[in-house]
């Protein structure tokens, strides 16, 4: 049995707000986004080392508009998706496409398993901004199992945390990060990328997962072309924009 280490719940809300404005900084941009990453930054500030990067956060995000924001993601992930630096699990463990389901089913099940249901048309769900969104759920499910629950409710919630950092998203965000960190030293996502990074070094350790097997990685030339729609559609390859005739012409 892993040896863990006790965290208050008012360190897990801190945590899971975290996550939360991590998943919101990696997700989709709009106003209604800006403002409350706006919030949590204000919330968020803390005295350690990661104050450094919160602060940093919320100094970009107070001169940042959506389409700013925008502007950077496609500077760093490309348009749909980066070859380079793509922000799906998949892509970390399974390049071809007929393993993709497979791997997507389990995430899928682990959320299932503690009342997390995808709404339909909403996305991929390994997505990095889904995984973050879940981590910062089933934080907030430990604070209150702690609170209400008992301990069996709580080492129920730290078994499926384990789980989720080992199996899922502490094997490739890192790397992911990492990549981030390197493509990106000039916008918002090099601080995010930082505190990922942290975030998940902290939760590892608290809950005693030790030696986390990284993921394969992604080896960019193994791609025919960025598929800029995912691979789950089973697609090798896309035509090239210079093959696309243009309008009017036969």
């Amino acid at each position: 049995m892993p040896v863990l280490k006790p965290a208050p719940v008012e360190q897990l809300a801190a945590d899971a707000a975290l996550a939360e404005l991590l998943a919101l900084i990696f997700g989709p941009a709009s106003h209604e986004s800006l403002q409350r990453a706006r919030e949590l930054c204000a919330a968020l500030a803390a005295p350690d080392a990661a104050g450094l990067d919160l602060a940093r956060l919320a100094a970009l995000f107070d001169i940042l508009d959506p389409e700013r924001w925008d502007a950077q993601r496609v500077a760093v992930f490309s348009v749909g998706t980066s070859a380079d630096c793509p922000a799906f699990e998949t892509a970390y463990f399974a390049a071809e496409a007929h393993r993709q389901p497979h791997r997507m089913a389990d995430l899928t099940g682990l959320y299932r398993a503690f009342g997390v249901i995808p709404v339909p048309g909403a996305g991929r769900p390994d997505d990095l901004a889904v995984e973050l969104e879940f981590l910062a759920f089933m934080l907030r499910k430990e604070a209150w199992a702690r609170e209400h629950g008992g301990a069996p409710r709580v080492a129920q919630v730290q078994r499926g945390l384990r789980i989720f950092l080992a199996e899922h998203l502490g094997r490739w965000a890192p790397a992911f990060a990492a990549r981030v960190r390197e493509r990106g030293p000039a916008t918002i996502f090099t601080p995010a990328a930082a505190l990922l990074q942290s975030l998940l070094a902290a939760q590892a350790a608290r809950l005693g997962v030790r030696d986390i097997a990284p993921a394969p990685g992604l080896d960019p030339a193994a791609w025919e072309t960025p598929r800029s729609h995912g691979p789950e559609f089973g697609v090798s390859s896309f035509i090239s924009a210079d093959a696309i005739p243009e309008e009017g012409s036969p």
